[in-house]
């Protein structure tokens, strides 16, 4: 499995009931769990098939899977992300997820290459990127005045002045 096919959909963050199912929740706006079938779940991403999908609220999902048919099984996936190969879901061929984003350089204005997004919040008003420059890691918010997506380039532009006034 080719990891630049992969898409990061969500994270599972508990159990959902006694039968095995888990609450899942959606990195994606605007698409409905239920066109996913075929998953890869955890580091190690072991293949899973979706037996069962019911949505929550606020952007969560309740799944069960064929690798957790009981709540001790559906209990070891706690925390783990959940992936599917865009390939298979013309829905995602062509867009760009906060996902996507993870591990593209981050430039000044001059082109010269600061660091790396390495993670990334999304505090619901606004997104926080994770950019780790050598030994050091640096938040700041993802708003166009400050840093924006070059998809020409696959990488980021940022204003290296405002970078330094608004890092932490």
């Amino acid at each position: 499995m080719e990891m630049q096919n992969l898409l990061e959909i969500g994270k599972i963050v508990r159990t959902h009931g006694i039968k095995g199912a888990v609450k899942i929740l959606s990195y994606l706006d605007g698409v409905n769990f239920s066109i996913f079938k075929d998953v890869f779940v955890g580091e190690k991403l072991t293949k899973a098939k979706i037996t069962k999908c019911q949505p929550l609220n606020n952007d969560a999902y309740s799944i069960s899977l064929d690798i957790a048919p009981t709540i001790e099984a559906a209990e070891k996936l706690r925390n783990q992300s959940v992936f599917v190969d865009r390939a298979n879901y013309t829905e995602l061929k062509d867009k760009l997820y906060l996902s996507d984003l993870i591990n593209k350089p981050v430039l000044n204005e001059r082109g010269t290459e600061l660091g790396t997004v390495v993670d990334y919040d999304d505090y619901g008003a606004s997104v926080v990127l994770t950019i780790r420059c050598g030994a050091v890691s640096y938040q700041i918010p993802f708003v166009d005045d400050i840093i924006e997506y070059n998809a020409e380039l696959e990488a980021f532009i940022i204003n290296q002045q405002k970078f330094e006034d608004v890092r932490i």
